[in-house]
């Protein structure tokens, strides 16, 4: 599939720039949200995309491109309020976009478009539902990588720092699953001639490199994952055990479901797995969610974010129990069976969460994945944003949950919102589990 932003970005940039049919004009298109921007937030005040009204940053943008050309008049003519008749022209062509149009607003220079929400929430929860491989970007066969296999140099697979290398390598391995790269195992299974294949390297700065290994990271991009750090040894590098620190978290993981979220301790398996289970998040969370160039400090007797592991899986279990819920109603008969997604009326799904939730995260997901992997050739693989991602996603879940009741009562009038939103539910979970497997983190059933 095709990043569903950047066909809209291409769109965009179609109507007020002529520009060559090859790859580099597509790259350039594609990475024009520097131009035109994607909202993910206030989208019924910002719109859900916005661009300049001013010709010269379009041309500074693409001119310097061989082959681009701007159509200054047709950005000038957008700015005129006299000419209603160009913004109109522009809303029906958009109509046969993936993505239409529903109206536009002009405001200090820029241009706001307001999407078609109905049929843009219609198209994307089918999607989610219907293709396992969602997410899964088009491959390019100019785009060859090879992850090398993971080495200690030096550091002992107990080091945290080691570890935190160790998240980063089995992280990037499903990003590339996702991507436009081609993973190739052996240089001479090149799928053409002349194609170079980027070789990646994944290692710590505690890392200590011999001179063959580094004659053999000469030859590749290295990616650096930073120190992880002790604010006992006042910022040193850890040496606490991984798995020690593991333990330790999972104890403040048990403490924050005992005491925020009201969970009953229970001194059964099932249990002390899913707090282990909630510790090993943690500790992902812990040393993913800043730059992986910069250093990461440990947290000490649960003291750190308060929206991170804890707060995302809080809400992964909130939403497996609410759609558990709604099944045992259909059981017990208190509930009709769902109807088909083609009966369901789209246009009840009218409050903002409910939008944001569609276009910032299941419109969004594909666009993760290439924004965590644009700069991989220069090195930088920005994993961070996976928990960024994460962290938007359920606190957007939690505030439609809290203020929106989901499954009501039965009535006929009741009915047609139950059903939309429990699709909606459902893709919910489907890009959020998919996110989640990114960092090797299995969803949660009961908190």
């Amino acid at each position: 599939m095709e990043n569903p932003y950047y066909t809209l970005l291409t769109n965009i940039t179609r109507h007020f720039v002529n520009f060559p049919e090859n790859n580099e004009a597509r790259e350039k298109c594609h990475c024009a949200s520097t131009l035109i921007r994607i909202h993910n937030e206030k989208l019924a005040v910002n719109g859900d995309i916005s661009f300049p009204l001013k010709p010269d940053i379009w041309k500074k943008y693409f001119q310097i491109t061989k082959g681009f050309k701007v159509k200054e008049e047709e950005i000038n003519a957008l700015n005129d309020p006299q000419q209603q008749d160009v913004r109109n022209e522009f809303i029906n062509k958009a109509q046969s976009w993936s993505f239409p149009i529903a109206k536009l607003d002009i405001g200090q220079e820029r241009c706001h478009l307001h999407l078609q929400r109905p049929a843009i929430i219609r198209l994307l929860i089918q999607k989610v539902l219907s293709d396992a491989c969602y997410g899964t970007l088009r491959k390019s066969d100019s785009r060859l990588v090879k992850l090398l296999p993971l080495q200690e140099y030096g550091l002992r697979r107990e080091d945290l720092s080691f570890y935190r290398a160790k998240l980063m390598y089995e992280t990037l391995q499903k990003l590339l699953s996702y991507s436009r790269w081609l993973i190739v195992d052996k240089e001479e299974t090149l799928p053409s001639e002349g194609n170079s294949v980027l070789k990646l390297n994944i290692l710590s700065v505690a890392s200590k490199v011999t001179a063959e290994c580094r004659l053999n990271a000469d030859s590749s991009v290295n990616i650096k994952c930073g120190l992880v750090t002790d604010p006992a040894t006042n910022g040193k590098i850890c040496q606490l055990p991984t798995q020690e620190y593991i333990g330790l978290r999972s104890n403040d993981m048990c403490l924050m479901a005992l005491h925020k979220y009201g969970v009953r301790v229970k001194q059964d398996a099932r249990f002390c797995a899913l707090m282990e289970r909630l510790g090993v998040a943690a500790v992902t969370v812990d040393l993913l969610e800043v730059k992986h160039t910069s250093p990461v400090q440990i947290i000490r007797n649960g003291q750190g974010s308060t929206k991170g592991a804890s707060f995302i899986l809080y809400n992964s279990a909130r939403l497996e129990t609410l759609l558990r819920t709604f099944e045992q109603r259909i059981e017990q008969g208190l509930y009709e069976p769902m109807p088909e997604i083609s009966d369901i009326d789209w246009n009840l799904l009218n409050e903002e969460e409910e939008w944001q939730l569609v276009f910032a995260y299941l419109a969004g997901f594909p666009d993760l994945i290439d924004r965590c992997l644009e700069q991989l050739d220069r090195g930088i693989c920005a994993t961070h944003l996976i928990i960024r991602f994460l962290n938007g996603l359920v606190a957007i879940f939690s505030v439609y949950y809290r203020r929106i009741r989901i499954l009501t009562e039965k009535r006929d009038q009741l009915m047609p919102f139950v059903y939309a939103r429990i699709y909606l539910i459902k893709a919910v979970r489907e890009i959020l589990n998919k996110t989640l497997a990114l960092l090797d983190i299995q969803p949660v059933e009961f908190m």
